[in-house]
């Protein structure tokens, strides 16, 4: 008889591997349902443009997870927003608002997310000119003094894509030089109205009617330091495993908190599989697709097999 609180096949996490662990899991015929608390397409989905996805010559990481989305809609999968509170590894179950499923396999596909600079008064100024998505932000700011901190891919596309939208553009790293990909360094560095500020780190942000209004920027070469009159001040320094969860069911993580898998992407308890940027590894959308198709086939094979009713091994 049917139960609309058991599943084949629950997912946690709307990003790319979760979507595509959704696909996989609903053409093959598993009954599948997939959580997403924030907003569908994780970090990916905040990308200015990817361009390094197979079939895209370039594409905005919204318009491609939205896609990603639309097909997982289509194959039939039950889609939950709300945050999973719990995973209880031996009723192998769910928890969130809306109450509890039972599902025959569990695949945490819940990403990562942005590391802070640590400044005191970050999370104050968080929508009032700190921000941590130029795609989401950036056209507030149109034709005005903004700045992005970071030196790898993230900060660079950020770079580029306000060079697009605001009148200048500062990008402010504590390295001497960038650490992205060599055709995206190349192109921050060809664009006019982008100063790139090597061996630089934010010492403090001043605010002005609430809102940010300069950055002090000290040079750690020269020990010299400035101030940037800006309204906007984009972070891109790094991410981190959202893999709390997981730590509280008993899955093992490593020393950084990536959750360990296997060349199966089977966790430490047999009938849960973790892929994308929580597993760690090379963190790309391409990666996160292959993992969540390599751990969905392997749960679909527990699930036939009958695995799930034996319980811990």
């Amino acid at each position: 008889m049917y139960n609309k609180n058991e599943f084949d096949l629950a997912i946690i996490g709307g990003g790319p591997a979760g979507l595509t662990a959704g696909i996989y899991g609903a053409r093959m015929g598993l009954k599948t349902t997939l959580y997403e608390y924030k907003a569908f397409g994780g970090l990916a989905g905040t990308a200015p443009k990817i361009e390094n996805y197979p079939g895209f010559k370039t594409i905005s990481g919204l318009e491609l997870t939205e896609k990603m989305r639309e097909q997982a809609e289509s194959w039939g999968v039950s889609f939950i927003y709300g945050e999973v509170s719990e995973i209880n590894p031996d009723e192998m179950t769910l928890t969130s608002y809306e109450g509890i499923i039972k599902a025959k396999a569990i695949i945490i596909a819940t990403g990562s997310k942005h590391q802070t600079l640590g400044l005191p008064n970050e999370f104050e100024l968080v929508g009032n000119g700190v921000s941590y998505c130029a795609t989401c932000d950036g056209p507030l700011f149109r034709d005005q003094v903004v700045c992005t901190v970071g030196g790898g891919n993230a900060a660079g596309l950020e770079a580029i894509y306000l060079s697009g939208v605001a009148k200048e553009v500062y990008l402010i790293h504590r390295r001497h030089r960038m650490r992205a990909e060599k055709a995206i360094a190349d192109e921050v560095t060809s664009l006019n109205n982008v100063t790139t500020m090597f061996n630089c780190t934010i010492e403090e942000a001043i605010t002005e009617n609430n809102k940010l209004g300069i950055l002090k920027i000290k040079n750690h070469e020269t020990g010299e330091v400035n101030e940037i009159n800006t309204k906007a001040l984009f972070i891109a320094i790094g991410v981190e495993p959202q893999s709390e969860l997981a730590k509280k069911a008993g899955i093992e993580t490593d020393k950084y908190n990536f959750i360990k898998v296997n060349n199966k992407q089977e966790t430490n308890i047999p009938g849960i599989y973790a892929a994308g940027d929580v597993t760690g590894g090379i963190r790309q959308v391409t990666t996160a697709v292959g993992e969540a198709t390599t751990a969905t086939m392997n749960a679909y094979l527990f699930i036939k097999k009958g695995w799930y009713g034996e319980g811990k091994k």
